[in-house]
């Protein structure tokens, strides 16, 4: 019996390995699509961020949880939350551990009252939900990070640190006089935004030293950049060279 135990802890000890802890950042909606996303971000240092696109009640059910807001009336989640309670059960961890065409796949990890592993197959909007309910871990294939990204079509711009970049075309080049030199460009800048030293019309050539070639991979450079360290952006200004230090929000 203690060999069948040590078996199933050293399983467990594997299965976790491979995984990273995240926390939900906050709620949204997909422009694109009009579709609720729930962002999590790898707790620690790197802060990587994995969004799952979600339905409108899962979205609802995990709002009112974030918010702290009780429902007039028990939602499923919440009878869920209670079944556990009642039960003697315990949830000790959810798992979202694959993508397999569009859709994202997970496991919750209830400890029954003997102490033993149930495994349940759920869908992660159920599981999130669900975990903030009972405050139990979120964790994430270490793998899923990559695997949604490269499932992610390029995007012709992007928001962050209050500017927006685009892809360099030869025809943009043109325009702003620049040299075909490798880099996104600066098309607007906030006031008053974290990266407020930024010009519009500045070519961002690297990030923290390592070049930038396009929009998508800016996006996945910031995502992997650690917020404890400031952002350290190398710019081409006309003909001039700079760098530009800030701390992310």
């Amino acid at each position: 019996m203690r060999g069948a135990v040590l078996a199933l802890a050293a399983l467990a000890g594997r299965a976790l390995a491979g995984t990273v802890e995240v926390e939900v950042r906050d709620l949204g909606i997909d422009q694109a699509s009009g579709t609720p996303v729930v962002r999590l971000v790898e707790k620690g240092k790197a802060g990587r961020e994995l969004p799952i696109w979600i339905g409108p009640f899962e979205a609802h059910a995990i709002a009112l949880e974030l918010h702290g807001v009780a429902a007039p009336r028990p939602l499923t989640h919440d009878l869920m939350k209670t079944l556990v309670e009642r039960l003697g059960a315990k949830l000790d961890r959810v798992v979202i551990e694959d993508l397999r065409d569009g859709t994202f796949f997970g496991t919750l990890h209830l400890a029954g009252p003997g102490g033993g592993d149930i495994a349940l197959d759920a869908r992660p909007s159920d599981a999130i939900a669900l975990a903030l309910r009972l405050h139990g871990p979120i964790l994430v294939d270490e793998e899923l990070f990559a695997k949604v990204a490269a499932s992610q079509p390029e995007p012709a711009a992007l928001r962050l640190w209050g500017l927006t970049v685009q892809n360099l075309t030869p025809e943009i080049a043109a325009f702003f006089e620049l040299s075909d030199e490798p880099g996104v460009l600066v098309s607007d800048v906030t006031v008053g935004g974290p990266a407020h030293e930024v010009a519009r019309g500045d070519l961002i050539t690297a990030l923290d030293g390592e070049p930038i070639r396009s929009v998508g991979e800016l996006r996945e450079r910031a995502g992997a950049h650690s917020g404890a360290v400031p952002v350290r952006l190398s710019l081409r200004r006309g003909h001039r060279e700079l760098v530009v230090s800030f701390v992310a929000d």
